[in-house]
């Protein structure tokens, strides 16, 4: 019986180079992640954070919201929860931040359940209260 030799494809005899390796993982990493994914984002993010406590943050808010949905930086995503009139985004970032909150250090957690509590007594969106007050209970 004669050995089957193994052919390498010339994509994977490339791979094996851990410079084009590192570059190709970084590409693939980049189309997964979509519109977040293209380099106007962390301008666009940096804009938003920039932003913030300004006549223009709602205005950027939604532009960045509409065209990636929701941040994924955590420090993004708490000013968010200043969007006073945007009971839809103001929620879905309460929901967004609690879930991330599983995986994180205990001061992190409090902090955020801390702000929640603050939002309830605070927002005059009856709405965003009382979600606020809920979701502060899950933290755990």
């Amino acid at each position: 019986m004669a050995k089957k030799k193994d052919f390498k494809s010339d994509l994977e005899k490339r791979l094996e180079d851990p410079i084009i390796k590192s570059k190709y993982l970084r590409e693939v990493e980049r189309l997964f992640k979509g519109a977040k994914g293209d380099p106007a984002h962390e301008k666009d993010l940096q804009r938003l954070h920039d932003s913030f406590g300004t006549a223009r943050f709602k205005k950027v808010a939604k532009d960045y919201i509409k065209r990636y949905d929701l941040p994924d930086d955590w420090g993004a995503l708490i000013l968010l929860l200043d969007l006073d009139g945007e009971t839809d985004i103001v929620i879905k970032t309460m929901e967004k931040l609690v879930e991330m909150s599983k995986d994180l250090p205990e001061p992190k957690k409090k902090g955020l359940k801390s702000k929640l509590r603050t939002l309830s007594v605070t927002t005059k969106d009856m709405v965003v209260a009382e979600v606020a007050q809920e979701l502060s209970e899950e933290i755990s």
